[in-house]
C-alpha cells in the first residue's frame, strides 16, 4: 500500500509569473508518475491547494488515485471537497485511511476548514468498527506532532507532512500506538512499515524499536567483553562497581527486549529508507524524471526571460 500525506504538488509555497508554468507542469508530471508507480490515497494538504481549487479538482478528475480530506469544505455548498476516507482491502485486512490538514493558505476564499481534530475523531468513530487498521494522514506543522497520538488514541498509524523533521527507528513512540511518522524533506526518505497481523484482539507491537534496543545492549556487552574474551564479565570488572551496575542494567534490558519480541503477536517493522544512489533506478522512470526536470527548467527560463523583457 502506497500513501502520500500531502504537500505533494509544488516545490515552492509561492506561485508567480516566473515559476507557475514550470510548477504546474511539475504537478502534472507527479500525478503521472504516481499513476505509473501506483498510489492508494493522497491527502489534500497546503501545497495541493496553492494553484487554486479548480486546478486541484482537475487533477483529481484525471486520476484513479483517490484524494481524501475529512475537514475541507466548499465555501459555497458546505459539502466536503473530497471523500473523508477510503477503505482498502489488503488480503484479509481492511485499512481505513483518513485525510486531514490545518495548513490551508489564508488566501483560499473558496474553502472552509473544519477543526481537523474534531473531524478526525468523528470519522475515526465512523469507521473503526468497519476496518482492522485506522490510518490518519495529517498535513500540519511540526509543533502539532507531539500531541497527535494523544488527540487520536483510536488511530493505529499517523503519517504527517508539513515539516522537515524525519522519524528515526530509535525515536520513542507512544506505548501501543498510535505510531507517528514523518518522512523529512523533499522526498529524500521513504517511510516503510511492514505489518504482520495475526489477531484482531492483540495490539500491534513495534518490533523495530525493540530490536534496536536488543542490538544496542548486545553491542555494549560485547565492548565490555573485548577486554578479556576468556573471562566472565563479573570477573573482569570485579572491583568496578559502576561497570558491574551497567552490566546488570544491560542484561536486564536485553532480557526484557527478548521477552517482548517473544510475546509479540501482531508485529510492525519500521524503516526510514534513504533514496540514495545505492538504489538502482528503473530505466523508464528515470527517463520520465529527467524529461520532466528538463521541461520544468526550460519553462522556468522562458518565464524569467519574459519577465525581464517586460521590465
Amino acid at each position: 500500500m502506497i500513501l502520500d500525506a500531502g504537500d505533494l504538488f509544488f516545490s515552492t509555497p509561492n506561485l508567480n509569473s516566473g515559476n507557475s508554468q514550470s510548477e504546474l507542469h511539475r504537478a502534472n508530471a507527479i500525478m503521472s508518475g504516481y499513476e505509473k508507480i501506483g498510489c492508494d490515497a493522497i491527502n489534500v494538504g497546503k501545497y495541493e491547494l496553492l494553484a487554486g481549487l479548480s486546478f486541484l479538482k482537475e487533477q483529481a478528475s484525471k486520476t484513479s488515485i483517490p484524494f481524501v480530506s475529512a475537514n475541507l469544505r466548499d465555501a459555497t455548498t458546505g459539502e466536503l471537497l473530497f471523500d473523508p476516507y477510503v477503505i482498502i482491502d489488503r488480503g484479509t485486512l481492511k485499512v481505513g485511511i483518513i485525510g486531514l490538514t490545518n495548513l490551508v493558505p489564508d488566501t483560499m476564499k473558496t474553502i472552509t476548514v473544519d477543526d481537523y481534530q474534531k473531524a478526525g475523531k468523528d470519522f475515526i468513530t465512523d469507521i473503526k468498527n468497519k476496518v482492522d487498521i485506522v490510518v490518519l494522514m495529517v498535513n500540519s506543522d511540526r509543533n502539532s506532532y507531539k500531541s497527535l497520538p494523544d488527540e487520536f488514541p483510536d488511530a493505529d498509524f499517523i503519517y504527517v507532512s508539513g515539516s522537515t523533521m524525519r522519524t528515526r527507528p530509535n525515536m520513542p513512540q507512544k506505548n501501543g500506538g498510535p505510531y507517528l511518522y514523518s518522512n523529512g524533506k523533499q522526498g529524500k526518505y521513504l517511510t516503510v512499515i511492514d505489518l504482520d497481523v495475526k489477531s484482531g484482539e492483540e495490539p500491534i507491537i513495534d518490533v523495530s524499536s525493540i530490536q534496536d534496543k536488543k542490538k544496542s545492549f548486545n553491542r555494549r556487552l560485547d565492548r565490555l567483553q573485548k577486554k578479556d574474551p576468556d573471562k566472565q564479565l563479573e570477573e573482569i570488572y570485579a572491583n568496578q562497581e559502576n561497570v558491574l551496575s551497567l552490566i546488570e542494567r544491560y542484561r536486564k534490558g536485553l532480557f526484557e527486549a527478548e521477552a517482548a519480541l517473544a510475546a509479540a503477536v501482531n508485529t510492525m517493522n519500521f524503516q526510514s529508507v534513504p533514496l540514495s544512489r545505492k538504489i538502482q533506478d528503473d530505466p523508464e522512470m528515470i527517463a520520465f524524471v529527467d524529461e520532466t526536470l528538463a521541461t520544468c527548467n526550460s519553462l522556468k527560463q522562458k518565464s524569467t526571460s519574459k519577465v525581464k523583457t517586460k521590465k
